[in-house]
């Protein structure tokens, strides 16, 4: 059936990124999430926080990731999947100026079916461990079981990073959810996801989404997660093209709910009174405006820090055939 009224708009990341706006692709299977949307306010409006200050000292805590070479380990009678790959991560730090800071460069083999390889050494440059890999093993043997692997070191490196500089900066921005952090931040951490996965809110509470302004919020809700409840909410920091979604500049932040209501209130206001002025643009950043400038900053050197992805490569099947000859 073919109808005129029907509007096309587009998701604003170029296409080689997954995109922005994956409401309802990822939910398949998974058991709804028990949210409260009354524990801030029993009116589900638009919040525009007053006038304040945003912080003195903040932290943007990201990671890249790269895959270097898929595997395929042969593993008696059987094959597993595996993949050698990098990742960096680090911080930008805001205060009077804004720098990169805490740079730090991870190999991982990681390999499925609960195999756990020796460490990889491939040679660059008469250097013989030129570049190391170290073991890793997810217990599924698909091959998205290996990607999952890189990513959770990646995960695990941030939250560790973000839980130390909790100590030294007023607020901790980590880019992503909340997963890996512990009860060792020693001050406020927020999560920031940029991309919108899940469904939080029912249908009645999801139409204030698009309709947030700039700097507004949704009222906190509390999300009653398996391991620890989480204070969300979400925030407009930017708009896009009128040919973009609805949804383009939503994100969604948290935090741990063990601070208690106020202090998540205090970190919701502070969030959107700050995090609009870091809105990426179109002109700048492919996933604009949600990737803030910071993060597009501290992206950019941390996938220099992992090297040049040829030479690895090289480096890596030169390796192999000198396994397999001899």
């Amino acid at each position: 059936m073919t109808t005129t009224t029907a509007r096309i708009r587009l998701d604003p990341w170029a296409a080689e990124y997954e995109g922005a706006i994956q409401i309802g692709n990822g939910d398949e299977g998974l058991e709804p999430p028990r949210v409260d949307i009354r524990v801030e306010s029993t009116a589900w409006g638009a919040i525009r926080p007053p006038v304040g200050p945003f912080a003195g000292r903040l932290a943007f805590v990201d990671g890249v990731r790269r895959i270097e070479h898929r595997l395929l380990v042969e593993d008696g009678e059987g094959t597993v999947f595996g993949l050698l790959g990098s990742y960096g991560v680090g911080a930008a730090v805001v205060d009077a100026a804004a720098r990169v800071a805490h740079e730090t460069v991870g190999r991982v083999a990681v390999t499925g079916a609960g195999l756990r390889l020796p460490a990889f050494a491939a040679s660059i440059g008469g250097v013989r461990a030129g570049v190391l890999f170290d073991p890793v093993s997810e217990p599924e043997n698909t091959p998205a079981a290996p990607v999952e692997g890189l990513q959770k070191a990646m995960r695990a490196s941030e939250a560790g990073l973000a839980e130390r500089l909790a100590a030294e900066v007023d607020v901790v921005f980590l880019d992503g959810p909340l997963t890996f952090v512990t009860a060792a931040a020693r001050g406020p951490v927020v999560g920031f996801v940029k991309r919108l996965m899940r469904t939080y809110l029912d249908p009645a509470a999801s139409v204030l989404l698009p309709r947030l302004g700039v700097g507004e919020r949704t009222p906190l809700f509390l999300v009653e997660a398996a391991r620890e409840p989480r204070y969300s909410w979400y925030l407009r920091i930017g708009t896009g093209r009128a040919i973009d979604s609805a949804l383009t500049g939503i994100v969604r932040l948290e935090c741990r709910s063990g601070s208690g209501l106020e202090a998540a209130r205090d970190l919701a206001d502070l969030s959107a009174r700050g995090l609009p002025r870091f809105a990426s643009s179109a002109a700048r950043d492919p996933r604009a405006p949600q990737n803030l400038l910071p993060i597009g900053a501290l992206e950019a050197r941390l996938k220099h820090l992992l090297g040049d992805h040829a030479v690895i490569r090289r480096a890596i099947e030169a390796h192999l055939h000198e396994e397999a000859v001899a």
